[in-house]
Formats: C-alpha cells, structure tokens, sequence
C-alpha cells in the first residue's frame, strides 16, 4: 500500500527512483571495486556485480520508499496541504483521525453540506454535563464530524464527559480579584483552536464556535465553504433571501462588524483605564503590548495583507488590529497552514483571543478572496435563548450564530439547572429559518 500510495504521484516517483539509482551504482562501484580475481575469472565480471548488488539495490529501493513516505506524511500532519499547497481531504491521501463522537456508519443521515468540515466546540469552563449532551443532540444531525475541547474537568462537575472531550488546558486558569489583572479563563482559548487544527489536519474547513453560541445551520449552508467567514468590516454579505441588503454591510440590516484599532498602539497603552469602559487594546497584560511583539515575527507577506484591509502599512509604527468577538469562524482547510502559522506567532505571546484570532484571520486571506460576513450578535442580556433569533427576525436583521446562548437557566436556589425545552425549541427555530431560506433541511421530531 505503501508503494501505491507512493507510485500515484509523479513526483514521488521520480524522486524514489533517482534515490534507488544513485544508492544502486553506488553499491555497484563500492563491490566492483573490491571482487576477488577468483569471481572474475569464475563468472565474469558482470555477473559477479549484479548478483552482489541486487540485494543491495532492493534494500535501497524499500528504504527510500519509507524515509519519503515518512517525510511525505509528516508535511501532511504539519500543513494539511500536499507539496504544492493543495489540501488534502483524500482519505487515502490523509488518513482522519478517530473522534470521540462518530457517527453511527450503520444509521443513515439525511443532511450532508457539512461532511467534510470539522466543528470544533470549545468550553473556556468545564462546563461539560448537559451543555455538551444538548447541544450534540441538537447539531450532530448537520455535523457528522464534532470536536470538544476545553480545560480539565473540575471535581465539583462530576464524572459526565471526563474522558469525551480533548483536553487542553493551556493558561485556563481564571482569577477576577485583581482589578488590575481580569484573568479570564478563555483568554487563551485561541490555543485551542490551533491545536485541534494540529491534530486534525484533513478536513476541508474548520467551523469554530464555543458550546453557548447558537449556529443557525440553514443560514450557514448558504456560506462558501473554499472562504473565510468572519464578521469581519471588510467582509461580503452572503445573499439572503429573508433580508435586502442590497449586498452591502452599511446599509443597517447587519450585526455590528469587529473593529478596527481605534487609535495608535503608543496611545491605547498610554490612555487605558480599564477593559469594561477601553476594551482590552490597553491592558499591560494581553493587550497591544504583546500582541505587537507577535506581530513583529510574522511574515512581511501577511503583514502586507492585513495592511490591505486597514490601510495602515506595514513600514508606519502606526500598525492597527482587529479586534472582536471570537465566537464564530470559519478557516477554510487550504488556508489551514497559513491560519496557523500567525496564530501560532500570537501564542507564544499572551495577546489575547479576541485580538489574536480575528487579526491572524485578516493576515491569512489572500488578497483576491474575500471574508464571508457572518451576521453574528454578542449579547449579554435575556433572552438568551431562540427567542432572541424571532426577535432580530422581526426587527428586519438576520442571525446566522449569536453568544450567549443558555441551554439552561438558575432555578429558583440559584443553582444551574439545563432546560431539556431548548432543544425542541432550537429545531423548531431551524425549520424556521430553512423556510425564511427557501430551502429544504430536515428537522428531527423531538420525543
């Protein structure tokens, strides 16, 4: 299989080839040179050579093959894109690895537009228990392929989902009594992201959005899935039958755009008072401070390209970021290499999630594609649940994903109880949306 797998590429071919016949006259000079006179009088010289140096060519020929499978795969679990930068979603070419919840091959599915794209759900908290379970029963209908992840499980939640989601619990830790510090525990959360983009390299696109943001899944069929989707302000809406744009961004139909950078770097870090009235540009901790040392060892190549977006070049100290919400985004899987390679130059800083992730995205598209616009609403007031979506749609806006979305409420002690009522209610809402769609998309009858 190895051979197959090899002999399908030409350039693999040819490389193995030379490899093999460099190694076998080599193996031929070396034992030429040292035959017994005896074997050249006995059998000619020609004979004596090759029956010598057959075992020796063969060896060579299997070696290469493997030493440049091995090479050949390792660029694979690296990039997710072959030598010439295409992406690999031949499962004969990239092999995916196991999830922890796969779909059952014996049951038939009825919904395919997402087969080939990974949703990745990622939890700041621990917070697994019902928030995982009604969530999947909800959204594993579109998504065959779900990736959990999140921080360690804390005792005090118990043993549901320990060993369901993949662990990552790096600088998850949350601490909120110092003013001067607001540890939140997802400000890192971006880690998450890159590594289950690391370990999960052969997919055509990768949706990422935490467990308490609602994904109108009619609405995203519509989406590119070869483009970025952000709610980025240089993005392109995506038509929609339901609203008249008239494909454009400012003409108050749409959920407020992430920001641009509103003033020099020198001046946010000067003027900070704080993240609830300044944002986070300023914080000394994971603010712009950081961020611009990440910035400084990315490529002039993406520098250029974020430049593109904000008009500020790259060669004036007065770079600008973007800043926003990092609760939906899509990465297509032919930009995976690019994506990660900023994000992983934010990482080893603490630039924070919210700054890291939308500049990285803005950094990786090239220059003829464009970002997708997705109609995302951050909300921290009720309702917090479907009812917020019928409320956009009757004001005359859309909702393709919004946070905070509670899959439960306090009860009457205080204490967090799931609401079992929310998942019906989430798939009447994507009937809904399907019809406002124009569409077909079937909906599960909920016992």
């Amino acid at each position: 299989m190895i051979l197959l797998g090899l002999l399908t590429s030409p350039a693999n071919l040819i490389t193995v080839f030379i490899g093999s016949g460099l190694s076998l006259l080599a193996a031929g000079m070396y034992i030429s040179g040292n035959l017994k006179s005896s074997d050249r009088e006995k059998n000619g010289d020609t004979a004596a050579v090759l029956r010598r140096i057959l075992p020796f060519g063969l060896a060579s020929f299997v070696i290469s093959t493997l030493l440049l499978t091995g090479s050949y795969h390792k660029v694979i679990s690296e990039f997710g894109n072959d030598a010439y930068g295409s992406p690999l979603m031949d499962s004969g070419a990239c092999a995916r690895r196991p999830l922890r919840f796969a779909p059952d091959p014996n049951v038939p599915r009825e919904y395919h537009k997402f087969d080939d794209v990974l949703l990745i759900v990622f939890f700041s908290h621990p917070r697994y228990d019902v928030n995982l379970d009604f969530y999947h029963e909800v959204y594993s209908d579109y998504f065959p392929n779900i990736l959990y992840i999140g921080p360690e499980s804390r005792e005090d939640k118990g043993f549901d989902h320990s060993y369901d989601v993949f662990v990552d619990s790096y600088e998850s830790d949350e601490d909120l009594s110092d003013p001067s510090f607001y540890k939140m525990a997802g400000r890192m959360a971006h880690h998450m992201l890159y590594t289950a983009m690391q370990e999960h390299p052969c997919y055509s696109g990768y949706l990422w959005a935490p467990f308490d943001t609602l994904l109108n899944v009619p609405r995203l069929e519509q989406f590119d899935q070869s483009r970025f989707w952000y709610h980025s302000p240089w993005g392109r809406p995506v038509p929609n039958p339901a609203v008249d744009d008239g494909g454009k961004l400012s003409n108050g139909t749409h959920a407020p755009p992430a920001n641009l950078q509103p003033n020099s770097t020198e001046a946010l870090l000067a003027n900070w008072t704080g993240w609830q009235k300044d944002w986070w540009w300023g914080d000394p901790h994971v603010g712009l401070e950081p961020c611009t040392s990440a910035y400084a060892t990315v490529r002039s190549e993406y520098k250029d390209r974020l430049a593109a977006f904000t008009g500020h070049p790259t060669a004036s100290t007065d770079v600008r970021f973007v800043g926003g919400s990092a609760d939906t985004l899509y990465v297509p899987g032919a930009r995976r290499g690019a994506f990660m390679e900023i994000l992983g130059a934010f990482l080893r800083t603490d630039c924070f999630l919210e700054i890291a992730t939308p500049t990285a995205l803005h950094m990786a598209v090239p220059y003829n594609e464009a970002i997708l616009f997705v109609d995302h609403w951050w909300i921290w007031e009720p309702p917090k649940n479907a009812t917020f979506v019928r409320q956009r749609w009757e004001a005359g806006f859309e909702v393709d994903t919004f946070h905070t979305f509670h899959w439960g409420d306090n009860d009457s002690d205080g204490v967090w109880q799931g609401n079992p009522a929310n998942i019906p209610d989430v798939r009447q809402l994507l009937k809904e949306s399907a019809e406002r769609q124009k569409i077909e998309f079937p909906v599960k009858e909920s016992s």
